[in-house]
């Protein structure tokens, strides 16, 4: 299945990953949690299971908006984040791992026509797709 991107500002080139963003948190209780603090939970969470470069990634991604769908370009987040291509790597891997970062098969289409491998972001864990 794919997807057509209709984020004008999204530039797909060779090797790049599409990615979109699932953050969106509601309260047990609305009377006494604020969305916010799910929020800093979340990450708060992410903070402890992950090491630290994979961490750098996890805000690098958690910085768009819920269901953001854009891409996601090695050499920006390596330039943007301040790490090793090889360091990168592993934090893709760990993210992927932990279930922060899944692959379902799903393909995104940018505005020039390129297909590309859609990946979903999630604040959480998401164990059900492993």
């Amino acid at each position: 299945m794919s997807v057509k991107l209709t984020n004008s500002s999204f530039k797909g080139v060779p090797n790049q990953k599409a990615f979109r963003i699932h953050k969106k948190r509601e309260p047990i209780d609305k009377n006494d949690v604020r969305i916010a603090d799910l929020f800093k939970q979340d990450i708060f969470l992410a903070c402890k299971d992950l090491k630290d470069t994979t961490f750098k990634l996890y805000i690098y991604l958690i910085s768009n908006q819920d269901n953001y769908v854009g891409g996601l370009s090695k050499v920006d987040v390596i330039d943007k984040i301040g790490i090793s291509e090889s360091s990168y790597k592993r934090a893709m891997k760990e993210l992927e791992e932990k279930g922060y970062l899944t692959y379902n098969g799903e393909r995104a289409e940018d505005i020039k026509g390129e297909n590309l491998p859609l990946y979903e972001f999630y604040a959480r864990p998401n164990l059900s797709s492993n």
